[in-house]
């Protein structure tokens, strides 16, 4: 499994942020692809923020399987 970061939008922190941190449903087919959803796995998608912008760190599976 390998680490990543992407940057996501103020409402989409904000509805993570209201959700413990973790990206909502809704906004999950918006940040991630179909095959990083239902192939690889995205685990733990937590979001933070860095110097003002806003990201969600994940971590995605090895294999498509």
């Amino acid at each position: 499994m390998q680490r990543y970061e992407r940057k996501i939008t103020k409402e989409q922190f904000d509805r993570a942020k209201a959700n413990r941190g973790y990206i909502a449903n809704v906004d999950r087919p918006d940040i991630f692809s179909v095959s990083e959803l239902c192939g690889y796995g995205v685990y733990s998608p937590m979001v933070f923020e860095r110097d003002g912008k806003y990201y969600v760190g994940y971590l995605l599976g090895d294999s498509c399987d």
